[in-house]
């Protein structure tokens, strides 16, 4: 019977460069093959709009991959920087009692809203375009937690008009939807 996969996941962007080498040597020695990264990093990939800084991302996989270690490379999306609800002040969720949900953890925001989509679109094409070709990729893993924390519902106006544009594309008229 084959032995699974053994996988962690690591937040380089959280520690010194100089103990990469090392946690990479210990995780090689210890049977591990994956290592996710990436999947909470967008303020670090991007700290202001525009300023994109991947060196850290690709060092990191250049080393584990030196390791023989296998990288899944997360999407950023689950953390979008606090600038981006700063250009945006209406992508956060909304729960059933009109309270907007707080910036400061993790998956704060509207998946219906447009801006905060087209702003993951954005990163995870750069993220294709600079590390997908890179010979310690293994894959990758879109968003992270996804339902976590109670956050999939919202009752934002995003949630609301995005719902009566699917109803419109699927039933075409209100009595159609009303059959």
């Amino acid at each position: 019977m084959p032995v699974p996969a053994i996988g962690v996941c690591y937040y380089p962007e959280h520690w010194p460069s100089e103990w990469w080498e090392e946690d990479a040597r210990r995780m090689a020695e210890v049977g591990i093959e994956y290592v996710r990264i990436g999947e909470f990093a967008w303020s670090r990939l991007e700290p202001r709009p525009g300023e994109l800084n991947f060196d850290w991302l690709v060092q990191s996989m250049d080393l584990l991959g030196r390791h023989g270690l296998k990288v899944i490379v997360g999407t950023p999306t689950a953390t979008p920087p606090r600038w981006l609800l700063d250009k945006h002040p209406d992508m956060l969720a909304v729960d059933r009692h009109g309270r907007p949900r707080g910036f400061g953890s993790r998956r704060h925001y509207d998946f219906s809203h447009l801006g905060y989509r087209e702003e993951c679109a954005r990163i995870t094409q750069l993220l294709i375009e600079t590390v997908g070709n890179h010979p310690a990729l293994a894959g990758w893993q879109t968003d992270n937690e996804y339902g976590c924390h109670d956050t999939v519902l919202s009752y934002s106006e995003a949630a609301r008009q995005g719902f009566r544009r699917w109803l419109a594309e699927r039933y075409g008229t209100v009595e159609a939807l009303n059959e």
